[in-house]
């Protein structure tokens, strides 16, 4: 359990805060709502409630992980489901998940995303572990969080290779 949340925890805290770190990048992440054909009058709420919402399951499972793992699992499912609909209408939406990109969302986006509620909820299935075994799950935890923090770098090193 300790490796999902960790994973979970670290892209959600990451994905938030790349959100708010400054006007101008709260800015750019309001600007990009509309990509995936979010009304106009609901695009402010939208962006709202999406970094809202990240900060709440970041709370949840720093101090209730198996609610955390379930309020992961919901808002991951949400977010896939957003960049699915973006990349199934060819909109025009670029990746703001983690801060500032170029990269135009596309299926890896998907199934990225699609991978992050699989993890929320193998993590509700893991017992917990003894403590060795913890920490490690907790360094593959950051690990995964790292690749998937990084994915359009590691998957532009695979297909270039």
């Amino acid at each position: 359990m300790l490796g999902a949340v960790v994973l979970c925890g670290l892209v959600l805290l990451v994905s938030a805060m790349s959100k708010v770190r400054s006007r101008a990048d709260y800015a750019e992440f309001v600007a990009s709502v509309p990509a995936f054909g979010v009304p106009a009058r609901w695009v402010r709420s939208t962006a709202l409630l999406t970094v809202c919402a990240e900060f709440a399951v970041v709370a949840l499972l720093a101090w209730l992980p198996v609610a955390g793992l379930s309020a992961a699992a919901v808002l991951f499912a949400v977010l896939t489901a957003a960049v699915w609909r973006a990349v199934s209408r060819r909109s025009s939406a670029v990746c703001r998940c983690f801060g500032r990109s170029a990269a135009r969302l596309g299926v890896r986006h998907v199934v990225r995303n699609a991978v992050l509620p699989v993890v929320a909820l193998v993590g509700l299935a893991v017992p917990e572990l003894d403590p060795v075994a913890s920490v490690l799950a907790a360094v593959l935890g950051a690990v995964g969080a790292a690749m998937v923090l990084r994915f359009d770098d590691v998957a532009e090193l695979l297909v270039s290779a």
